[in-house]
């Protein structure tokens, strides 16, 4: 079960933490069983939810991970987040959401005594295996952004996981990182509040550019991109540019990879 008042204290702590007490502060709902947190977060944005109200689920059915798989949490094993964002940037730029998603997740686990890896573009890796999925998704009206719902998936004990991934998933307990769903999901909305605000200001992700390299997994190694049709280049990873672009060298010189519907592999 998720411990509410465990959760209101560790958001006071880290989400409140220095912000006027006139602004409009997000809030949360922590449900025992949900089939996505994703899709109850998009229902309360339609419905006027302000910046970075977030939905959690002690068990999650029917979650969401990239290209339509189903991330599911067990009951007590795993922490599943979704935050309602509106950032104040261009449709153009929405996504590099996922990489300050990336980073906040990554200083958190940091400051637990992990040792995480960044995959381009955000996957969260240990020791060479998948503890943390990332995933937005964005509603768009007469081309421009709604809002976006960013959801977060981490596993905290092995059970989150079923056997047939154990060869590239991994959990926090496995590296013996113990820490509480309520503080962890408190500590990434408070970070991930300070990236966005430099993101607004900058209009892009710049400033966070140097740590982001320094977190990557396979930096300067050669690697392989694949496309959704089976096809691939391979060259070496460079790092990423201003935009969240991978900066991939091949033999005809550098290029630069967006993130969608291809897969960087080692």
């Amino acid at each position: 079960m998720i411990d509410h008042e465990l959760m209101k204290e560790t958001w006071k702590k880290e989400v409140v933490r220095g912000r006027s007490a006139e602004a409009r502060l997000p809030f949360f709902e922590a449900w025992e069983d949900i089939s996505s947190t994703n899709d109850r977060a998009a229902v309360l944005a339609g419905g006027g939810a302000p910046d970075f109200t977030m939905v959690t689920a002690d068990r999650q059915t029917a979650g969401k991970g990239r290209r339509g798989r189903v991330w599911e949490t067990p009951a007590g094993a795993g922490l599943a987040m979704s935050l309602v964002l509106r950032p104040k940037v261009a449709l153009e730029n929405l996504s590099e959401l996922t990489i300050l998603a990336g980073i906040a997740v990554f200083r958190c686990l940091k400051r637990l005594g992990a040792a995480p890896k960044i995959k381009w573009p955000n996957d969260i890796r240990l020791n060479g295996r998948k503890v943390c999925g990332i995933l937005a998704e964005t509603s768009l009206k007469d081309g421009a952004a709604l809002y976006t719902v960013l959801g977060i998936g981490i596993n905290v004990k092995k059970t989150a996981y079923s056997e047939e991934v154990s060869e590239i998933a991994i959990s926090l307990e496995e590296v013996g990182i113990a820490a509480s769903r309520e503080s962890l999901m408190a500590a990434i909305t408070g970070e991930l509040m300070d990236l966005v605000a430099e993101w607004e200001k900058t209009g892009n992700i710049s400033f966070i550019v140097s740590e982001y390299e320094n977190s990557m997994e396979w930096i300067n190694e050669i690697c392989r991109i694949i496309s959704a049709d089976g096809s691939f280049i391979e060259g070496k990873v460079l790092g990423i540019s201003s935009d969240g672009a991978l900066r991939f060298l091949t033999e005809k010189g550098e290029q630069l990879i967006t993130a969608g519907e291809v897969s960087l592999r080692r």
